[in-house]
């Protein structure tokens, strides 16, 4: 008499008919497999597809976008090759606008339309540090206005955003580890802009 062929997938269908007593002893079969081999089978896996989406997206040299949103003063959504990238401007840090926590601070309304009004549908080239993502998954880069041949003082303070938001007093230096490339320039420029009571610091 000839055996019956075994079946070793199990549809979903398959998954409905089974009783109470028995998905929990399949599920116990199933997470032992786990521990033995080191992997769950694709139906438990689990994914958050921002996050894998920016792992996987360049961030190494120069890298052309095109701002197609500003979401305030240090925060935008810059499209590179097709793919939008939520980027927090290194380096700097402008006062709450949107913040769903906190009121809108002094100089925010001001910071914020600084940047719409620089960035919104512009050309410009992203610049990473030695973190390219933080916790949120946002883009951590410092955003150029031309693209930079040769990067000094000079070209920092003419062609770089975030240099421009400290120059203007629209924004203070924050620093987050390990992302210091600019630090010292950043605090040169904060100060110059301190001791010219500019934006921020007016009056103080």
């Amino acid at each position: 008499m000839a055996r019956k062929k075994s079946n070793k997938n199990i549809s979903l269908e398959d998954l409905k008919q089974l009783s109470p007593g028995k998905l929990i002893l399949l599920a116990i079969i199933i997470i032992a497999g786990y521990f033995f081999n080191g992997e769950l089978p694709s139906i438990f896996k689990t994914e958050t597809p921002t996050q894998n989406q920016n792992q996987s997206q360049n961030t190494s040299g120069i890298i052309e976008g095109i701002v197609s949103k500003v979401v305030d003063g240090d925060t935008a959504v810059i499209n590179v090759e097709g793919q939008d990238r939520r980027v927090r401007l290194l380096g700097v840090d402008t006062p709450e606008t949107v913040h769903p926590n906190k009121p809108v601070q002094f100089y925010g309304k001001e910071a914020s339309n600084f940047t719409k009004q620089s960035l919104t549908g512009r050309r410009v080239w992203l610049e990473y540090d030695a973190s390219p993502l933080d916790r949120y998954q946002r883009h951590l880069a410092y955003v150029w206005l031309e693209r930079p041949d040769s990067i000094n003082e000079n070209t920092i303070r003419r062609d770089m955003f975030n240099a421009r938001l400290l120059l203007g007093g629209y924004a203070k230096v924050m620093i987050i580890n390990p992302n210091r490339r600019y630090k010292d320039l950043f605090n040169k420029f904060q100060s110059e802009a301190r001791s010219a009571g500019k934006g921020l610091w007016a009056g103080k």
